[in-house]
C-alpha cells in the first residue's frame, strides 16, 4: 500500500461496540438527518436500518459505520460513485494481491503453509 502498512499508523480504529455512536455523531455534524428503523425478519427478530438524508440525497445501510462510509464515498466520488477507471481497477487488483493473511494471534501466515 504505497510503502505504508495499515498497522504502522498512529490511529487504529476498528468497527466495534464503541464506533456506532461516533459514526452517527459525525453524520449529524456533517448536516445529515439521521434515522433508525427496524425491519422485522420474523417475530422477535429485528434488523436495524440506518438512513441519512441531506439536500435530496438519501443513504441507507445496516450499520452506522457502513452509513458513514457510504456518505464519505459519495462525498468524494459524487454521482459517478460506482464508475471505476482502468487505473482504479488496477490499484484495487494490486491491493488485493498484496493483502497479507494473519492468524488469530496477529502473526502473518505464509500462504504456502
Amino acid at each position: 500500500m504505497e510503502g505504508d502498512r495499515v498497522h504502522e499508523r498512529r490511529a487504529r480504529i476498528r468497527v466495534a461496540g464503541n464506533t456506532a455512536g461516533p459514526a452517527l455523531f459525525a453524520l449529524r455534524a456533517k448536516g445529515y438527518t439521521v434515522e433508525l428503523s427496524y425491519v422485522r425478519a420474523e417475530p422477535g427478530e429485528y434488523a436495524p436500518e440506518y438512513a441519512a438524508a441531506k439536500d435530496g440525497l438519501l443513504f441507507s445501510a445496516d450499520t452506522a459505520e457502513e452509513l458513514l462510509g457510504l456518505v464519505a464515498m459519495w462525498e468524494v466520488r459524487g454521482d459517478d460513485w460506482s464508475a471505476s477507471s482502468h487505473d482504479e481497477r488496477a490499484w484495487r487488483d494490486a491491493l488485493e494481491a498484496a493483502a497479507l493473511v494473519y492468524d488469530r494471534d496477529g502473526n502473518v501466515v505464509d500462504e504456502d503453509e
